[in-house]
């Protein structure tokens, strides 16, 4: 098959990666991506630079040096992550488009098993698991494997994944579907730091059917140090976008019941034991303002942020015992 008919035969996927003056993290994620390619011709892999002042185009002239195909986009200045998120949703020319962030990484062989569940169903959402890894990346976690789980209701989805709908790198979307489906603009969420949540949402309004991969098949980074206010993007945004994006009541309980059971615990003890920064915010204060007349709040989070921090400590091992027992149960909590 010739270079031009290849062109236009439209990707099963889109593998879209948002940078920002990150070249070293780029090229590990490059690296291990590329080699899991080899050869693979359903796959396009698009790079948007958000006028990175390093060496990002080094970097990825290497790889297109070496006969590697790299879609590089280059905004002219730095617009913010949302833009920059979006624009790699648009741009994609794949049935699927699965934006990962630059310093994340995917486990040997998840590419190939991707594509295989790509291949064999018509899916909206495919969500795949992830776990936090900190400094250098050595070798993939080992865990217990899970089956995974072919979904027919969002609710469902929705309580086992919630908040990580957040997560760009855990999330595959069939553009295909959702870009004929009626949907609020997606540039309406720019600055919001979760402007990804537009074609999430938008597939859980229509969906028919969905895979959650429970096997943690990505390391992300679990930055430590992050330039924005955390608990506002989560709780005061977060809790907005969702009311207004996202039609079903069902829907809406799951995603913000498991962000207060299953988020807030651990950031709120990082966050006072300085063990995390964000720009400076008061928990109680927003997290309140959002979700005061939710009893879980209360039960879950409020406790950490008020009590000694050797009983905070304490509280949150009895948080993360009480979850553990809800998702066991089916998340009763979670969804009720």
């Amino acid at each position: 098959m010739t270079q031009a008919n290849q062109s236009t035969i439209r990707p099963l996927l889109s593998f879209a990666i948002p940078t920002y003056n990150r070249a070293k993290c780029l090229d590990r994620l490059l690296g291990a991506l590329l080699l899991q390619l080899n050869g693979e011709s359903r796959v396009e892999v698009i790079v948007s630079d958000n006028a990175s002042t390093d060496n990002t185009p080094a970097v990825i002239e290497d790889y297109k040096q070496r006969g590697h195909e790299i879609r590089y986009l280059r905004n002219e200045t730095n617009r913010g992550p949302d833009f920059n998120i979006l624009l790699c949703f648009e741009q994609a020319r794949g049935k699927y488009v699965w934006i990962f962030g630059d310093d994340d990484l995917i486990a040997p062989g998840t590419l190939k098993r991707v594509l295989d569940a790509l291949s064999l169903q018509l899916y909206d959402l495919v969500c795949i698991r992830a776990y936090a890894i900190e400094g250098e990346y050595v070798q993939h976690k080992h865990f217990a494997p899970a089956p995974d789980l072919d979904l027919a209701r969002a609710e469902d989805l929705a309580r086992h994944f919630n908040v990580f709908f957040t997560f760009i790198s855990g999330m595959i979307v069939n553009k295909e579907r959702i870009s004929s489906a009626p949907h609020r603009p997606f540039d309406s969420l720019l600055n919001t730091n979760l402007g990804q949540l537009g074609p999430f949402y938008t597939a859980l309004n229509h969906h028919r059917r969905s895979l959650f991969i429970r096997d943690p098949l990505i390391a992300g980074t679990g930055n430590k140090n992050v330039g924005y206010a955390l608990f506002r993007i989560f709780g005061t945004n977060l809790a907005r976008i969702t009311c207004e994006w996202i039609d079903r009541i069902s829907v809406q309980r799951a995603i913000i019941n498991g962000t207060i059971q299953t988020f807030f615990p651990l950031y709120i003890l990082l966050i006072r034991q300085s063990k995390f920064s964000s720009i400076s915010e008061n928990p109680h204060q927003v997290l309140r303002a959002c979700f005061g007349k939710n009893f879980r709040y209360w039960v879950f989070d409020y406790p950490i942020y008020a009590l000694p921090l050797p009983l905070a400590r304490i509280w949150l091992l009895i948080v993360r015992a009480i979850n553990k027992i809800d998702k066991l149960l089916g998340n009763p909590l979670v969804r009720s």
